[in-house]
């Protein structure tokens, strides 16, 4: 007899200054993981401003179980890098550093889930980041996610910059919010969930068209719990299951074939098939195909069948 496991809960709140050596030692894990890797990453992390962080409350962490999950900083204002396209209407994210040990389990989507939201609560119309210019790989992980690439740029040797930001080459990336609708939260488990409006509409082909990589997600909507998100896909990926939730799929063009152990589901545009919890399955794209999906914001598959290479955390 088997038991399904729960959903693992995330909260995401303010880091104290009780956190701050745990915060030094993730950063300190981080720069070391890079090293090894041989990654293009920091050398160093300015412990001064990350205190500084913390005591405006700008450095926030996600914990589960009372371990921190990831850690990251935000700033309403980012003028030094930004420059003339700094106009009050964006949240910034910055230092996002993940404890390995949450590795694969999709983190950054639960760090943008509260940007994207928080972005709203605060009538902004766009989430930045900046990353290394030179790290092409990392650069394509952020544009799975819906940033699209504004420019290359050298930040200025600062005081108004972290030690390790400082005459450094970087990406800069842009993620535009597809509306502002209004804002619900659930007190009790600390989420945010949006109640999307008929004003909020979303054009789905147009979506589609902003879609690089093929077999990643790109939001376009949540309802009661459920992410809508949009892809591409070409040729097989990984078998996997869902433990504890169903998976909507519905196809707009192409040929999507569901592997399934027992048969196959031939999808074709404006099909649709559900694949129930706990059923392992394979996509198959023949071609180019385009399709919705829909399933909770926590997935007990946290790769969600992707291969390896595109697994990748930060």
């Amino acid at each position: 007899m088997t038991t399904n496991k729960p959903a693992m809960q995330y909260f995401i709140t303010p880091a104290t200054p009780d956190d701050l050596e745990d915060v030094c030692q993730l950063f300190e894990a981080a720069i070391a993981f890079q090293k090894k890797n041989h990654y293009t990453g920091w050398n160093s992390y300015d412990k001064a401003f990350i205190k500084s962080d913390i005591e405006q409350e700008l450095l926030y962490k996600i914990t589960s179980s009372g371990v921190i999950v990831c850690i990251f900083s935000i700033c309403y204002t980012d003028a030094l890098i930004w420059r003339a396209m700094e106009k009050s209407d964006a949240i910034y994210l910055h230092r996002i550093v993940l404890n390995r040990q949450f590795s694969g389990q999709q983190v950054f989507q639960k760090v943008l889930d509260w940007a994207v939201q928080f972005a709203r609560e605060k009538k902004r119309k766009y989430i930045r980041m900046d990353t290394w210019a030179d790290n092409a790989k990392i650069i394509s992980y952020y544009k799975s996610y819906g940033f699209r690439f504004i420019e290359n740029y050298t930040t200025p040797d600062s005081p108004e910059l972290p030690l390790q930001h400082r005459n450094l080459s970087i990406a800069l990336l842009e993620l535009i919010l597809p509306d502002d609708s209004p804002i619900k939260h659930d007190t009790m488990h600390n989420n945010v969930t949006t109640a999307r409006t008929p004003s909020g509409k979303v054009n789905i082909p147009e979506e589609l068209s902003t879609i690089s990589k093929y077999w990643s997600q790109k939001i376009i909507g949540e309802a009661n719990g459920q992410l809508i998100k949009l892809a591409k896909g070409t040729g097989e990926i990984n078998w996997h299951h869902h433990d504890d939730q169903d998976e909507l799929f519905i196809v707009y063009k192409g040929h999507l074939t569901i592997q399934l152990r027992d048969r196959n589901v031939e999808l074709y545009p404006h099909e649709m098939f559900i694949v129930p919890k706990g059923v392992e399955h394979c996509p198959n794209a023949h071609g180019d195909v385009e399709f919705l999906i829909m399933g909770l914001n926590i997935t007990s598959n946290a790769a969600g069948g992707r291969p390896e290479k595109w697994n990748e955390e930060i």
